[in-house]
């Protein structure tokens, strides 16, 4: 396995390029318009990898994505939930599909919350195990928090509802091994996640499991509660980045 987080430390805002060496293909998640779609790109071929997906885990309201720009140069569709309001062309995403590159593979889970199309990507290495070695946690479950559910629709019944959401897809990946790395989209600056999201940019399943104040909550409406209790102000200018994000802006 190859696998190459890609930050931007100035948005906290997380990237990853993850493939097989022995097949030499690769799929990008999240890329970002920041580091540019040509970065990503110049990496998978420092590596000897062929990009052949490119994945976003959710449509993001935070940071304007290079996702379009990178698979129209690659030539390829971007990959999203079947539930993605994208206003362009892209691969439709239903939970348990899995993105074959070879010994490696990335099985999807739907963890919506944050944003009803939002992703959760299992990483296998099936060279060491046919257990996932590593969870890309999109804006579903934080180092030390959980994504914001008000960004999508903000309206007092949309949001109480998407964090009852965000409690499920949680306990969801609980279900998986305490020795399974998580990969978050969002770290430390981000304003995705709340008061205690953490400068770290990854944990593990047992770490959260122990340590993360929401996962430990197992009352849904309490939850819900003491979610949109601590909601931080929205990212700046968040409804215009969305709607650029989701093709819209054309």
């Amino acid at each position: 396995m190859i696998f190459i987080p890609m930050w931007d430390g100035s948005l906290g805002c997380s990237s990853y390029l993850v493939g097989d060496s022995a097949g030499g293909k690769a799929l990008v998640v999240d890329p970002l318009q920041n580091l540019g779609a040509d970065s990503y790109i110049l990496s998978a071929a420092e590596q000897g990898l062929e990009i052949v997906a490119v994945v976003e885990t959710h449509v993001h309201a935070d940071h304007h994505s290079a996702a379009r720009e990178l698979a129209e140069k690659l030539g390829i569709h971007v990959s999203l939930s079947h539930k993605a309001p994208a206003a362009f062309a892209f691969n439709p995403l239903h939970d348990g599909d899995v993105i074959d590159l070879g010994y490696v593979s990335a099985q999807l889970w739907e963890t919506p919350g944050h944003t009803p199309d939002s992703i959760s990507l299992l990483i296998a290495d099936t060279t060491r195990s046919q257990e996932p070695w590593a969870v890309l946690t999109g804006d579903s479950l934080f180092v030390g928090d959980v994504g914001r559910p008000d960004l999508a629709d903000p309206t007092v019944d949309a949001v109480k509802a998407a964090a009852r959401d965000q409690f499920q897809s949680v306990q969801r990946l609980m279900n998986l091994e305490d020795t399974t790395e998580i990969y978050p989209a969002h770290y430390g600056a981000s304003a995705c996640g709340g008061l205690f999201l953490n400068h770290k940019p990854m944990s593990t399943i047992g770490f959260e499991r122990k340590w993360n104040r929401f996962v430990q909550l197992t009352d849904p409406e309490e939850f819900t509660n003491q979610l949109l209790a601590l909601l931080k102000p929205p990212p700046e200018g968040a409804a215009a980045i969305r709607s650029e994000n989701l093709g819209q802006d054309a």
